[in-house]
């Protein structure tokens, strides 16, 4: 029972790094509705640490691709 529950525990800790570390999406995978932008709600849900307002450079309360994908090469630096 302890070495089943130890291996239960142990593979969850594994997905979970996974996600962790997993990729942002492209961004259309990023645009849910398809609306040609990356709203906040829609950034949000990615779970990255940027500050969306300051990301919006042009301040139409999206990102557009250029935007977004700039806003991904920070977080690889």
């Amino acid at each position: 029972m302890k070495k089943t529950s130890l291996l239960l525990t142990a593979c969850a800790a594994l997905i979970a790094s996974n996600v962790a570390f997993a990729e942002p999406p492209e961004f259309k995978g990023a645009d849910k509705n398809a609306d040609g932008g990356v709203d906040a709600t829609e950034f949000m849900a990615l779970k990255l640490d940027k500050d969306f307002a300051k990301l919006d450079e042009n301040g139409d309360g999206k990102l557009n691709k250029s935007e977004y994908e700039a806003a991904l090469e920070e977080e690889c630096e």
